[in-house]
């Protein structure tokens, strides 16, 4: 297959590798950015016996690294802040009713949350391990971190 034939393929698809990214990233003008960098990708390897699945896999790769971006850089709300001292009674409490919360929930839930958090593995390494899509897990680790915060908010 010759470069023409590889770049029509992949323009083909773009369709397809613009809804893969919009739905990881739920970001319009980022899910753009990730299709025009994962096809600068393709288009600029040798040729590829499958272009179209290098692509996907591209498109995956470059929005998982957007989204790890986006949660080292997420802006702090002006009251978010507050300092608590681990020898502080409250923080004594607040860790144990976390750590009841988090014993209540599903097993694979909880599963998920202490490889994430704890073990500190990334998206691509719980992939691996799990089986499942990044996208897969972190839309379990949003509802993970949801139900946490509604079993908090119904404690205090």
């Amino acid at each position: 297959m010759n470069r023409a034939e590889t770049r029509q393929q992949l323009v083909d698809h773009y369709l397809d590798y613009y809804a893969l990214a919009q739905a990881m990233l739920d970001d319009d003008d980022d899910a753009r950015d990730v299709v025009q960098e994962a096809l600068a990708r393709t288009m600029a390897m040798p040729l590829l016996q499958k272009p179209v699945e290098y692509c996907y896999q591209t498109v995956r790769r470059v929005a998982v690294d957007m989204l790890r971006y986006r949660m080292r850089t997420q802006p702090l709300d002006e009251g978010e802040l507050t300092y608590v001292s681990t020898e502080d009674d409250n923080y004594a409490a607040l860790l144990e009713r976390v750590r009841k919360v988090r014993e209540g929930m599903p097993t694979a839930m909880r599963a998920l949350l202490r490889l994430r958090y704890e073990k500190e593995l990334s998206y691509i390494e719980l992939e691996k391990l799990t089986g499942l899509s990044a996208i897969t897990i972190r839309r379990r680790l949003k509802e993970a971190k949801r139900m946490m915060k509604e079993k908090l908010e119904e404690d205090i």
